[in-house]
């Protein structure tokens, strides 16, 4: 990934974690903190891809537009707009984002450990 945008990612990977953590408290402004954290990281994935970079980190690149837009439908979740499944139901959309992000960075870091090498 390119990295001139990582700001990008570990602000929007902030937004989106305390968004997350603080939602008990019922507050607005952490359901925008959420949305904006899922923004953010849906755009770092959008614009962060070289055009040459390797097969895994396209594929890593692919998985994180998809944990992404799970994130934004969580975050959609979180202003009641999935509410006839359950109040609960962006936590779902969190999961499964998560499962996704996570399986890409351990992607990323077995391939680095394969060619003793930073893509």
């Amino acid at each position: 990934m390119n990295i001139k945008y990582k700001y990008l990612y570990i602000v929007s990977l902030l937004l989106l974690l305390s968004g997350a953590a603080l939602q008990l408290t019922g507050h607005f402004i952490f359901d925008l903190c959420y949305a904006l954290g899922a923004a953010g990281y849906l755009a770092y994935y959008l614009v962060a891809p070289e055009r040459d970079a390797p097969r895994v980190v396209r594929r890593v690149a692919r998985m994180g537009v998809f944990s992404g837009l799970l994130f934004g439908l969580s975050a959609v979740a979180r202003f009641g707009v999935f509410d006839a499944y359950g109040q609960n139901a962006w936590l779902l959309f969190l999961a499964l984002g998560l499962v996704y992000m996570i399986y890409g960075n351990v992607l990323l870091y077995l391939d680095e450990k394969k060619h003793g090498k930073k893509n």
